[in-house]
C-alpha cells in the first residue's frame, strides 16, 4: 500500500503548541506564568501542577516530571502512541494543513506516461446534520494585533479598514504572520479568528482555529444587523477578504461565505437580510455552483468585480448590468 509522504517542517510551522493543546481540550487547563503556560502533565501521574511547561515562542513543551518534551510532532506521537510520521499525518488531517502526498508510481518503460497529477482535494466540511448547534463565544481577545505592520502592504488593504474591522498582524499563535480578523455571530459575540495570508501563494490562503465551524456564521452579519434601515442591494462575498474590500470602498451592506460554500444555516441568514435589501450582488469568483443556483431561487443576481479602495462610508458606485443573468431560477 502506497504511503503519505509529508514535512515535517512544514507541519511544525503550520500547527502551533497552543492550538494542538486546544485541539485536546487541555489548553485550559494551563495558567501563564511569564511567557510560559504551566500546568499539570498529561502524560504522566506527576501531581505538581508547574511540571509540564509550554513555550508558545519556542513552540514547545516540556515536562520535568516525566523528563521528556518536544514539538508538536513529539506531543502528537507520545499521546497518540505512534510514529513521528503517522503524527505527522494526524496533525495535517486534524487542521486540514494538505500537506500530505502520495508517492508518485514507477511506470514500466512500454507504459504510457503517467497523466499530470491534480490538486488535492480540499477536505470536505463536516456534514450539516452533525454540526453543533453554535460556535461557542471566546473567552480571550487578541490584544497585540498591529493594524500596520509592514508585511500588510501587499494586500492593498487599508489601515483605516483593518482597524474597522478590529483585524491586525498577528505575530505569534496559530495565526503568525497571518492578517487575524475577527469573526463575530449574529449577536455580535466572538467566535473566532480568521487568518489571512499577505501572500497569494501561501497555502492554505484562510487558517481557521480547528474547532471553529464556519457553516454556522455569515461574516458581517452582526454590523447589518446594527443598520436599522439599510439602502440599496446586497453584497455578497464569497469569501472574508471580499467584505473588507466591497466596506473599504463604500459597500456597507456587505456579507461574506468562508469558501464560496453555502450551508442552509447560511442561507436562512442571507435571506433575512435580502427582504431588508434590493437585490443580490455577489462579488468576485469563487461561489460554489450550488450555491449560486440557490441563491438564484430567491433573488435576480448581479455580479461586480472586486472595486477599487476608495475609503470606508464613501458614497458606493453603481452595479455594473449584470454579467450573468439569473437563468438558474427555479
Amino acid at each position: 500500500m502506497s504511503q503519505s509522504f509529508v514535512s515535517f517542517a512544514e507541519v511544525k510551522r503550520a500547527v502551533t503548541i497552543v492550538a494542538l493543546l486546544d485541539h485536546y481540550d487541555l489548553f485550559s487547563t494551563l495558567t501563564a506564568k511569564g511567557q510560559n503556560l504551566v500546568g499539570a502533565c498529561p502524560f504522566c501521574d506527576g501531581k505538581s501542577k508547574r511540571q509540564f511547561q509550554v513555550n508558545p515562542e519556542k513552540n514547545a513543551w516540556y515536562c520535568f516530571g516525566c523528563k521528556q518534551g518536544g514539538n508538536v510532532l513529539d506531543f502528537v506521537a507520545k499521546r497518540e502512541r505512534v510514529g513521528v510520521r503517522t503524527a505527522a499525518l494526524k496533525l495535517d488531517q486534524w487542521f486540514g494543513l494538505g500537506l500530505a502526498e502520495l508517492p508518485e508510481k514507477s511506470s514500466p518503460a512500454a507504459a504510457p506516461a503517467a497523466a499530470p497529477k491534480t490538486a488535492r482535494p480540499v477536505p470536505p466540511p463536516m456534514p450539516e446534520m452533525l454540526l453543533p448547534a453554535a460556535n461557542p463565544p471566546l473567552t480571550f481577545t487578541l490584544k497585540t494585533l498591529d493594524q500596520e505592520h509592514p508585511s500588510l502592504g501587499v494586500l492593498g488593504i487599508e489601515a483605516e479598514t483593518i482597524e474597522h474591522f478590529g483585524a491586525g498582524y498577528c505575530a505569534k499563535g496559530l495565526l503568525k504572520g497571518r492578517l487575524a480578523i475577527p469573526i463575530h455571530n449574529a449577536a455580535g459575540e466572538l467566535v473566532a479568528y480568521a487568518g489571512l495570508a499577505t501572500l497569494d501563494e501561501t497555502s492554505p490562503r484562510y487558517l481557521f482555529p480547528p474547532k471553529f465551524h464556519p457553516a454556522l456564521e455569515v461574516f458581517n452579519r452582526d454590523r447589518l444587523l446594527a443598520i436599522t434601515e439599510p439602502e440599496g442591494p446586497l453584497y455578497l462575498a464569497a469569501e472574508i477578504e471580499g467584505v473588507l474590500r466591497l466596506v473599504e470602498s463604500g459597500h456597507l451592506s456587505a456579507l461574506g461565505l468562508f469558501d464560496g460554500s453555502l450551508s442552509e444555516a447560511q442561507e436562512e441568514a442571507i435571506l433575512c437580510e435580502l427582504d431588508r435589501h434590493e437585490g443580490l450582488v455577489l462579488v468576485g469568483e469563487g461561489f460554489a455552483d450550488n450555491a449560486v443556483a440557490r441563491l438564484a431561487r430567491y433573488a435576480t443576481l448581479s455580479w461586480l468585480a472586486y472595486p477599487p479602495g476608495r475609503g470606508i462610508g464613501a458614497p458606493a458606485p453603481r452595479v455594473r448590468s449584470p454579467a450573468h443573468s439569473s437563468r438558474m431560477q427555479s
